[in-house]
């Protein structure tokens, strides 16, 4: 929480340190390399969290995530370059703050593997700390984008190198030590990183598209009304779907937990684990909804700026949040049980909703159009994984066994 706290945090104060522009610079990096960086992650956290039949060893999930960081930052360089020439220095930081997430994400994966999600809320923890620290240090100061995105991407690149990624793999190799030598061995076994890739790849599409979902609404602000317009809508909307994210944390820890009650047949169990993550996300995005319309955007209007007391928008974008965080953490269901296809297509029918929506609606609403959009969007998409989890996955997908006792 720390950190994602954080990462808002620096929107807000580009905007009372520097002016909305900043802060509409800023979202707009995140905005446009998060799409690419998502794909190329493959969403191998998850991944290698439910890699329960195919035991694939952490070496060769870091030999794969080495080329999809490399990929990502070079298309992100390459789009960034041909659109956004005069911010290109601030877009490559963003990039490079990407690559230090993605080698965390892979060690999350391997904690949650193992039954060890407590290292992934310490390691956040710190990293929020130092994040936190350096973001109230150095934007009153500079009041500049491009040194904030320089101090975050160092930050995440260290802390991913020497924390995370040791830590992961002392999990699987006790009795060897993380050298040069065997991550170079790693990034030279391109086979058994393309046998990974192909594997994960519908996860990977899901990602990009879900990124898409969240952020089309921005590239049409972007468009239609410019940075000062983005920097106000990239405060409200980072704030309210960090809701999501305190949901999702509950999702992420569940997967494992369901996937080994599918492998083994426990459909009692896993049920009761389903419906008990999809009660605490309502829960969670409900007392979020209620007490965050009117008292969020009164107290950053009155400290910081008066743009961001927009009680419309701010409702608007808690009830999207809570609507993404109950798809998401339902959609869990599915990835628990291998079926990719199915979790990519729910994020599919949502970007296609939220593209068309954001179309019509932002040029004559503007930034209420924008949280309309997602808020449709999200509303479709959790119909669609409400029929397919508690219909099609429960009447096809789950055998009863023997196995199944109360808990």
């Amino acid at each position: 929480m720390l950190f994602t706290f954080s990462s808002w945090l620096i929107l807000v104060l580009l905007a009372k340190f520097g002016d909305l522009g900043e802060s509409g610079r800023y979202t707009l990096a995140l905005a446009t390399t998060a799409p690419i960086f998502l794909f190329f992650d493959l969403n191998i956290r998850v991944t290698r969290s439910t890699d329960h039949q195919y035991n694939e060893t952490f070496e060769n999930y870091l030999g794969l995530r080495f080329w999809t960081v490399t990929f990502a930052f070079l298309v992100s360089a390459t789009l960034c370059i041909y659109l956004y020439s005069s911010n290109y220095f601030l877009f490559l930081a963003v990039a490079a703050f990407r690559v230090g997430e993605s080698i965390s994400t892979l060690a999350y994966g391997g904690f949650k593997r193992m039954n060890f999600s407590d290292r992934i809320g310490q390691s956040m923890t710190f990293k929020g700390v130092l994040a936190l620290t350096a973001v109230c240090l150095i934007v009153p100061i500079t009041g500049s984008a491009e040194g904030v995105a320089i101090a975050m991407a160092a930050i995440s690149i260290s802390w991913s190198i020497f924390w995370d990624l040791p830590r992961a793999w002392k999990l699987s190799h006790t009795d060897s030590k993380l050298s040069p030598l065997k991550v170079a061995r790693c990034m030279t076994d391109t086979s058994t990183a393309m046998r990974i890739a192909k594997r994960s790849l519908p996860l990977g599409f899901d990602s990009l598209v879900t990124s898409l979902t969240q952020n089309t609404p921005r590239y049409c602000i972007k468009y239609f009304f410019g940075d000062a317009a983005l920097g106000v809508f990239g405060v409200l909307s980072q704030l309210a779907f960090s809701i999501q994210m305190i949901i999702g944390s509950v999702g992420h820890v569940g997967v494992p937990v369901l996937s080994q009650h599918f492998q083994n047949g426990r459909r009692d169990q896993f049920w009761r684990l389903v419906n008990r993550m999809v009660l605490y996300s309502l829960a969670v995005g409900t007392t979020a909804l209620i007490g965050g319309t009117f008292v969020i955007p009164f107290i950053l209007g009155k400290t910081f700026a008066p743009e961001f007391n927009q009680p419309i928008l701010m409702s608007l974008l808690l009830l999207a949040s809570c609507l993404a965080g109950a798809q998401r953490t339902l959609g869990r269901a599915t990835q628990a049980c291998g079926a990719y296809f199915w979790y990519t297509t729910f994020d599919v029918v949502m970007f296609v909703v939220s593209a068309i929506f954001a179309v019509l609606l932002v040029p004559e609403f503007k930034l209420i159009g924008a949280g309309a959009a997602l808020a449709i969007a999200f509303t479709a998409g959790l119909l669609i994984t409400i029929v397919h989890t508690y219909y099609f996955l429960w009447k096809t997908e789950l055998p009863s066994s023997t196995q199944d006792v109360a808990v």
